[in-house]
């Protein structure tokens, strides 16, 4: 019989998992009655949740049109969008005071797109971290797919401000007329960039000690998200996709950064076979990598290795710094000659 009293320190989920692997290994073991009981109320508990869900899903799936269930009303085109309705009063100052909105369009486009296109370059070319270059160049990739497959036009009572991105560039190419009567130049809606940008610099300067910084993005990008369904330049979808991509999907491209970062060339960076590639398109990859971890977090040591690690990670994020080509020019340690021959001799070379 095995009876094991619960060590401190120790979650309970890992004395379900010591226990259920125990009894793997012994065919004819007898569980703990306290042990029996946590596993049937881990399973009761996962049904109640079921259940609830199962509620929530339905009710949404049979009552998702109704617009008076979120206290408002659909556009013209039947579509019911949550964040416009929370934001109706604003969005209607907004139209009627357009120079108000021109100083807020203003704004997001110093604070939410210049200045972290700014922190991007330097992190990139100066510090020599591609982590947040390659997390950007992948959520903007997809951004761009998704678009072109699926075009979602502009809401018909979209605020268009020539001191907001991407309106600025129909002034490059054309002369710039009243805002309020100019037809809106078509642009990607699905999904929003801006704020999957921002979500990225926000944690990436977090991560590297920046912390003020990075909660000052976010607070900035939740100001940005009010904004944007206020002007109705973005639908709510686009903004919950492109919060999720930033966090999430990005993270296999900022992990791939970190590599070329550390001076891994770009073609072995790829997959190296058929099985690699199918595993890598399918998401299997990151499926076992994430199961070959928690297995390895279960290791006492390890976890105590990886709580040292946790006190550690500004220092170590700060070790990760890599020399760059713009700081051996800086330090006059190579020209601009000399990068021109250099890469005059790569060419050769293939």
């Amino acid at each position: 019989r095995i009876h094991k009293a619960k060590p401190p320190g120790k979650r309970r989920s890992e004395l379900i998992v010591n226990a259920m692997n125990n009894l793997n290994e012994e065919e004819h073991t007898t569980l703990d009655p306290a042990l029996v009981k946590r596993i049937v109320w881990r399973d009761f508990s996962f049904l109640l949740l079921a259940l609830a869900a199962s509620f929530c899903i339905s009710y949404i799936e049979l009552n998702a049109g109704d617009a008076s269930l979120r206290g408002g009303e659909a556009d013209e085109r039947g579509i019911v969008d949550t964040g416009f309705i929370a934001t109706n009063c604003l969005h209607t100052w907004l139209s009627s005071n357009r120079d108000w909105n021109d100083v807020f369009a203003l704004i997001n486009t110093l604070g939410c797109v210049l200045m972290p296109g700014l922190y991007l370059v330097w992190n990139t070319l100066w510090v020599g971290d591609y982590d947040l270059a390659f997390r950007y160049l992948a959520t903007q990739v997809l951004r761009s797919v998704c678009g072109w497959f699926t075009y979602l036009p502009s809401s018909p009572e979209y605020l268009m401000s020539y001191k907001d991105v991407p309106d600025i560039f129909q002034c490059l190419s054309k002369q710039c007329g009243d805002p309020s009567k100019e037809p809106v130049q078509p642009f990607v809606s699905f999904f929003s960039g801006h704020v999957a940008t921002m979500v990225c610099v926000a944690n990436h300067a977090y991560m590297h000690g920046f912390k003020r910084f990075g909660v000052a993005c976010h607070v900035l990008n939740a100001l940005q998200i009010v904004r944007l369904l206020a002007t109705r330049g973005h639908y709510s979808i686009d903004i919950i996709i492109g919060w999720y991509v930033a966090i999430y999907v990005s993270r296999s491209a900022g992990r791939l950064g970190r590599y070329y970062s550390k001076g891994v060339r770009m073609r072995d960076l790829g997959p190296k076979n058929r099985r690699e590639a199918f595993e890598a398109f399918t998401g299997l990859t990151t499926e076992m990598r994430s199961r070959r971890l928690s297995k390895l977090v279960r290791d006492a040591n390890l976890e105590q290795t990886l709580m040292s690690l946790e006190k550690n990670d500004y220092h170590m994020l700060k070790q990760s710094v890599h020399i760059t080509t713009a700081k051996l020019v800086a330090e006059g340690k190579i020209s601009l000659d000399d990068t021109q021959h250099h890469s005059n001799g790569a060419k050769k070379e293939r």
